[in-house]
C-alpha cells in the first residue's frame, strides 16, 4: 500500500482530519462512531509500520529507510490520543512490534508534529 493510499481519508475528508486532530490529543474522548474511524485508520498505518519493521529487519527496507519510518512513528505516538489508541490495540501485533511501539512511548517525547495547528481550537469546534 502507498502512503498517499494511507493517507487520502485525510486529504479526502475534512470531517475526517478534524476527527484525526482531535483524537490524536484523546482518544478516549471521541465518541463511539469517530473511535471506530480513528481505529481504522490507525489501524492501516500500524500494519504497514509492522510490515516495514520486519521488512527491515530482514534486509530488505534499509537504515535510511527506516529511519524515514521510524521519525513517522516518533511524531505520531508522542500524541496522547494516540498513545490511549495503542492500549485498546496492541494486542493485534505480533509482540516483537509492540515492544518497538512501546520504546517509542517510553521515551516521553513531546509531541511536536501538529504543533501549529492550534488543536485547541479543533477541540473547542468540536463541543459546540
Amino acid at each position: 500500500m502507498q502512503w498517499g493510499d494511507l493517507t487520502k481519508a485525510l486529504h479526502d475528508s475534512a470531517e475526517f482530519s478534524a476527527i484525526f486532530l482531535r483524537g490524536i490529543q484523546s482518544f478516549d474522548d471521541l465518541d463511539p462512531v469517530s473511535k471506530l474511524r480513528f481505529s481504522a485508520f490507525f489501524n492501516r498505518f500500524f500494519k504497514n509500520f509492522q510490515a516495514m519493521y520486519f521488512s527491515h529487519c530482514d534486509g530488505f527496507l534499509g537504515d535510511a529507510s527506516w529511519g524515514e519510518i521510524e521519525r513517522t512513528m516518533d511524531d505520531f505516538i508522542a500524541y496522547p490520543g494516540l498513545q490511549q489508541w495503542w492500549q485498546t490495540r496492541r494486542h493485534w501485533h505480533t509482540e516483537e512490534f509492540a515492544r518497538v511501539v512501546d520504546a517509542i512511548i517510553a521515551k516521553g517525547e513531546q509531541p511536536t508534529a501538529y504543533s501549529t495547528y492550534n488543536l485547541r481550537e479543533i477541540a473547542e469546534q468540536s463541543d459546540k
